[in-house]
């Protein structure tokens, strides 16, 4: 896995051992950084679901002000850090191990904001009528909780046989959905 643009165009990222992390495609990467090109230098970013890493430090590759990372396996942690600290960014990173929605409690409890929030989430494989994917309830959960800006935007890659189908927000609206390959890849911005 490599930067695809920017500062760090290029450079090698550690992946975590194990087969926990299914990388993101370098044009699904690719067509995100387009999509806030105009809005990513100097902003604030998490990742959640993070692996490698690679979407936040793409993020940073590209002008972000800083990242947070977000992943429940001590493998991903590990790698994250040490592609941080190649890159020598850790004064940049802030890096996070648990569960996403209870990180994300306590960064709304901290009052923080951000400008965009990357979900990719282990892909949902049961059907509709099943418990709701993980991608479904961070969705849901950015949607009644104040984490990011006015303005801001939410993407979620899912698998794109089971992506959410939401349509009852209440600060969310979906802004665009783009099919890539297996992914697609959805993009919600704040009213």
């Amino acid at each position: 896995m490599i930067i695809i643009a920017g500062k760090y165009k290029g450079r090698k990222l550690s992946m975590p051992k194990g087969s926990q992390t299914r990388p993101t495609s370098s044009r699904l990467r690719e067509a995100l950084f387009n999509i806030c090109q105009h809005v990513i230098e100097g902003a604030s970013f998490i990742d959640i679901f993070a692996g490698s890493g690679a979407m936040g430090f793409e993020a940073l590759s590209r002008g972000a002000k800083s990242v947070t990372f977000i992943d429940s396996h001590i493998h991903a942690i590990q790698a994250i850090k040490q592609n941080a600290t190649q890159l020598g960014v850790e004064s940049q990173c802030q890096i996070m191990k648990g569960d996403f929605l209870s990180i994300l409690s306590l960064l709304e409890r901290k009052k923080a904001l951000y400008d965009i929030i990357y979900a990719d989430p282990p892909y949902f494989t049961g059907t509709h009528e099943q418990v709701e994917g993980l991608s479904t309830k961070l969705i849901r959960w950015i949607d009644t909780h104040q984490l990011l800006k006015a303005g801001g935007t939410l993407f979620i890659e899912e698998n794109f046989h089971y992506q959410p189908q939401l349509n009852d927000f209440t600060t969310l609206s979906l802004q665009d959905s783009r099919k890539m390959g297996p992914a697609v890849l959805q993009q919600y911005i704040v009213d």
